[in-house]
């Protein structure tokens, strides 16, 4: 599998070109940093782009004014999800791992000139998911350790944060913790499983639990059977990789059923971001193509809208020089006026959380009916 590895300013351009990709630059411990992420974005955005490193990774701008590259978990698909992660794709490869689909948040660790190592969520340094668990980091020697060894070799040790103070759809008995997943080299290859769980014991660090090699076939009825957990993470020899969730993990999600397929309802899964999950539990047809189709067009209008949000609030900063009546006698026909209003008070730190928080309101609120919502995406 091709690991695509580009420069900033290669990213740059993306960001430039497509409404699905943004830079948020911050300033930490005294340095420039760079992070890239996506909005809503499809199959086509990744491939079009090859953009399937624009996950949470991060550039440092060192002393010397040169940016460091410094990699996430590359992005991947749900089996049976799109084109190279179809059946046809994959059935025939060898699967070398299967790993337990952990339901938290994902964590790497940069270090700074500074000599001090920041956890990252995958958009932040200042998420509460960062600081928990960069606390965890502080309270904890022997992954320090762990993680100095790892970075002075070039290696980018990823984790997932999970506990009950992170929860997202399963509980957790812990308050949180830091269980590893992958460890990355420099070139974006993964490490080898066996040589990664050895050098985790050495330091006692949690890794995910790994399960016996099934089949395809025999991982695709545990996903209709199982419950209890999220699902798997598919390691096929090439190194690509894939998930399969459990029937009974999208159900508590409410994305499988036969309300799950009700405009109003798909338009609030795309803006959750679940509507991969759903795409892949669907046969090829006419449902999942349409459903697919939607998905683009609800999804290409949602980064426009960000966009729009974005300038009209900055506008009110800087035109306007936070005159409320001047601004509102200018913009306050304009549909977006309220949620920017609404917003002022928020930090241009968090411009770009803001605008995507303010946005998914202003959507949901245009489709809160099934025919408010069937008008609306039809509109598109």
């Amino acid at each position: 599998m091709e690991f695509y590895l580009k420069t900033k300013e290669e990213y740059d351009t993306i960001v430039e070109n497509n409404d699905a990709f943004y830079r948020a630059d911050r300033v930490v411990e005294g340095q420039e940093v760079a992070i890239y992420d996506y909005r809503l974005a499809s199959i086509s955005d990744f491939v079009d782009n090859e953009a399937f490193e624009m996950r949470g990774l991060c550039f440092v701008k060192n002393s010397e004014g040169k940016w460091e590259r410094n990699i996430l978990m590359n992005k991947f698909f749900n089996y049976s999800q799109t084109i190279g992660w179809m059946p046809e794709d994959l059935d025939n490869k060898k699967i070398i791992r299967v790993q337990d689909k952990l339901d938290g948040s994902i964590i790497s660790f940069v270090k700074f000139s500074n000599g001090k190592v920041r956890a990252k969520s995958k958009t932040s340094f200042e998420s509460d998911q960062a600081k928990m668990a960069q606390e965890f980091f502080d309270n904890n020697k022997n992954l320090q350790k762990y993680i100095e060894y790892c970075l002075n070799r070039n290696l980018v040790p990823i984790f997932e944060l999970i506990g009950y103070e992170n929860t997202i759809v399963l509980n957790y008995d812990v308050p949180y913790k830091l269980v590893l997943l992958q460890i990355r080299r420099e070139d974006g290859t993964y490490l080898e499983k066996d040589e990664m769980i050895s050098l985790a014991q050495i330091f006692d660090i949690e890794v995910a639990e790994d399960y016996k090699l099934f089949t395809l076939k025999d991982l695709l009825e545990k996903k209709e059977t199982d419950e209890g957990y999220e699902g798997f993470v598919v390691t096929f020899e090439d190194s690509q990789m894939a998930k399969i969730k459990l029937d009974w993990y999208l159900s508590l999600h409410g994305l499988i059923g036969p309300d799950a397929f009700r405009e109003n309802l798909l338009v609030k899964t795309i803006l959750d971001g679940n509507i991969d999950d759903v795409i892949s539990a669907l046969a090829p047809g006419g449902k999942k193509d349409k459903i697919i189709e939607m998905q683009e067009k609800v999804t290409h209008k949602f980064n426009h809208l960000v966009l729009e949000f974005k300038s009209l609030r900055g506008s009110y900063y800087n035109e306007f020089s936070e005159n409320r009546k001047e601004f509102a006698i200018k913009n306050s026909k304009h549909p977006l006026f309220g949620y920017v209003m609404k917003s002022i008070g928020g930090s241009f730190r968090d411009v770009e959380s803001i605008a995507e928080e303010q946005i998914k309101l202003y959507i949901l609120n245009k489709t809160n009916s099934l025919g408010k919502a069937k008008e609306w995406v039809n509109d598109l």
